[in-house]
């Protein structure tokens, strides 16, 4: 005998697309990821007047007023706090000596990142098991010389912690 809720589906068409969708969606959840994965990127306090935190991912670089991170939430919804972009030029550098970003909807002004000093807090690497990747965490304390032609000109020297984090393909 079928369901009352069989009937009701074959009834209605929406109910079938639904119906699709779900599955497709366990599929895509439960097949194995065929790609790896890699992330990186630091958080400082630039030394200057005002003290905004410094974000930086593979992609982009974003200078936050300090008050959004820790300050009093009345400061925090000032609009005439200062939120700057910036995109890397080089979205495949990885942590290097050398990184360059130019801001967003302004890109002759740039912004670049020289280390100068870095320091390795943790180096953790689990083997593939169970599953079939390996996994490397890497975290630094880094020194980075801020010059930019922009927004908070420098030079800087900022002191950032910074992550770097690889998950392999999978291993057949």
């Amino acid at each position: 005998m079928p369901s009352p809720m069989s009937a009701v589906a074959r009834a209605c068409p929406a109910c079938r697309i639904l119906r699709g969708v779900i599955a497709i969606t366990f599929i895509a959840m439960t097949s194995p990821s065929t790609a790896g994965e890699w992330r990186y990127g630091c958080r400082g306090v630039l030394p200057s007047g005002d003290a905004p935190v410094v974000v930086f991912s593979r992609s982009s670089l974003v200078i936050l007023p300090k008050a959004w991170v820790n300050g009093p939430l009345l400061e925090a919804v000032n609009d005439d706090l200062l939120i700057s972009k910036f995109e890397a030029i080089d979205i495949n550098s990885g942590l290097d000596k050398e990184m360059v970003f130019k801001r967003e909807g302004n890109p002759d002004e740039k912004l670049t990142l020289t280390e100068i000093s870095s320091k390795t807090i943790a180096d953790v690497y689990r083997p593939p098991g169970s599953l079939p990747r390996s996994q490397q965490t890497t975290k630094y304390r880094k020194v980075f010389r801020w010059v930019s032609n922009g927004i908070h000109e420098g030079p800087y020297d900022i002191k950032m912690d910074c992550i770097n984090y690889e998950l392999s393909a999978p291993q057949r």
